[in-house]
């Protein structure tokens, strides 16, 4: 896989998600199953029928066999889905010195952390999105999903401008149930319209975590003399001296940082900034230390 080769799967011996502390009143270890009888997906077993049971839910085959009124019962399932939004939008094109895009490093975090639920039986699904969810894979199980991930990402090109709010609006229309969704982006754009979005996740009882993706030279700017900056998801451009903007531009970048950090924190929402010139596997062990709190 692109994404998720030998040696990656190698560095991943030892890590571990911990979804106990996402799930939904019920969880068990292991199977994942409540122990409440319902109308859920998964046959549990038989007992006779006791006065006040619904009589739906008795077996008639079992009953002419045996002479006796039996009913089902069911397990219902308390497994997580797990939700990943990754950021196709054109600035997630980004690289800088050789090093992978932005696009290229998200989608390797995401595609290990895929496998961590995936490997513990619970479910992953997956929207990359722009203006608007562009490329979906609903939930599933099995590992041969990760597959089915890696190619819908590989076959994926940043591309046009980022609207997280929309495509959290299109897609909580099909989250029918508690998720943890994980959002991978470089965040770029107003903060206080973005903190609006997540907060509203959270509203829905949506656990929440956000690994913001960045290039180093988007902190750092490390250029020099007159320049023109043009813009990736839109037609803007800006010519200036980078040498006379440097400083001031850093004391934004980190102000705008802190701002963010402290808003995400009051707000439940576990955060961390990943540079892509980090390596793969530290950046995945920090974010997993933030998931598992």
């Amino acid at each position: 896989m692109r994404y998720l080769d030998g040696l990656r799967l190698a560095r991943l011996r030892g890590l571990r998600l911990d979804l106990r502390r996402y799930r939904a009143e019920g969880y068990l270890s292991g199977r994942h199953r409540s122990s409440q009888h319902g109308f859920s997906q998964e046959f549990s077993q038989h007992r006779e029928y006791a006065p006040g049971d619904e009589l739906r839910t008795l077996d008639w085959k079992v009953i002419a066999r045996k002479d006796r009124f039996f009913v089902k019962q069911f397990q219902e399932d308390k497994s997580l889905a797990t939700y990943f939004l990754l950021d196709a939008s054109g600035s997630m094109g980004f690289r800088s010195g050789g090093r992978d895009s932005k696009w290229d490093y998200a989608c390797s975090l995401a595609m290990g952390m895929a496998y961590l639920v995936l490997e513990q039986g619970d479910a992953a699904g997956l929207v990359a999105y722009s203006a608007r969810p562009r490329d979906m894979l609903p939930p599933r199980r099995s590992l041969g999903h990760l597959e089915r991930m890696d190619r819908l990402l590989g076959g994926t090109v940043p591309d046009g401008a980022a609207d997280l709010d929309a495509v959290l609006r299109r897609v909580l229309g099909d989250i029918h149930r508690r998720s943890l969704i994980i959002v991978l982006s470089d965040l770029l754009g107003d903060p206080a319209v973005l903190l609006k979005s997540l907060r509203a996740l959270r509203a829905r009882r949506h656990e929440l975590l956000v690994a913001q993706v960045l290039d180093p030279a988007e902190r750092d700017l490390p250029y020099g003399g007159m320049l023109l900056f043009e813009g990736m998801e839109g037609p803007e451009s800006l010519r200036c001296d980078v040498e006379s903007l440097r400083r001031a531009y850093r004391e934004e970048f980190d102000r705008e940082q802190l701002w963010r950090e402290s808003h995400f924190r009051k707000a439940s929402i576990g955060h961390m900034t990943a540079y892509t010139d980090g390596a793969w596997n530290l950046s995945l062990a920090r974010f997993l230390q933030i998931a598992n709190g």
